[in-house]
């Protein structure tokens, strides 16, 4: 199964997909929704085994991430999600260029930016061009999956902090098409 919500849609979609008694063995949720903390804290047991496509999750192997998303919390007394960690991975990038750059004229700035090759928190960071798009960043897109209670890094292996759980438990046996 697959749904698209954001915020509170998310859960609300999942509970009652459980309520509905809709036996599937996978589901996917594809916006941030399905991967913010209140996603779980809403949706409960209907949370267990979703899978939700991610830039970043806070159990993400990435140098420095999970102590981001510790110290986050600590400040703010809440998690932080992808656009947190985004903006400041986008800071230490910014902070590494003006560091290279020989001045503070805009084509310096620019030229250093072109040749930062670096990991953040939020993950690889090099800047390339190809086809029309000059100067993009591609970042892997992750899969996460709610687990015990927790969003967890499923994909890719190199960067996974458990194994994923297909089928959800207790549906192994095909679905009956009525």
């Amino acid at each position: 199964m697959i749904a698209s919500s954001i915020g509170t849609d998310a859960s609300l979609i999942t509970r009652q997909a459980q309520a509905l008694g809709l036996d599937t063995k996978l589901f996917v949720g594809n916006s941030t929704g399905f991967t913010l903390s209140k996603f779980q804290e809403n949706a409960g047991s209907a949370s267990e085994y979703v899978f939700a496509a991610t830039p970043w999750t806070p159990s993400v192997r990435y140098p420095g991430a999970d102590d981001y998303f510790n110290k986050f919390i600590a400040r703010y007394s809440e998690p932080t999600e992808y656009h947190g960690a985004q903006a400041y991975a986008a800071m230490y990038v910014i902070a590494d260029a003006l560091k290279r750059a020989p001045s503070r004229t805009p084509h310096d700035i620019r030229e250093a930016l072109a040749e930062t090759d670096m990991m953040t928190v939020f993950g690889p960071v090099k800047f390339i061009s190809y086809g029309r798009k000059k100067f993009q960043n591609k970042i892997p897109t992750l899969l996460g999956q709610w687990i015990n209670g927790k969003f967890e890094t499923v994909w890719p292996k190199s960067v996974s902090t458990v194994e994923y759980v297909y089928p959800i438990p207790g549906r192994d046996e095909p679905n009956e098409i009525y």
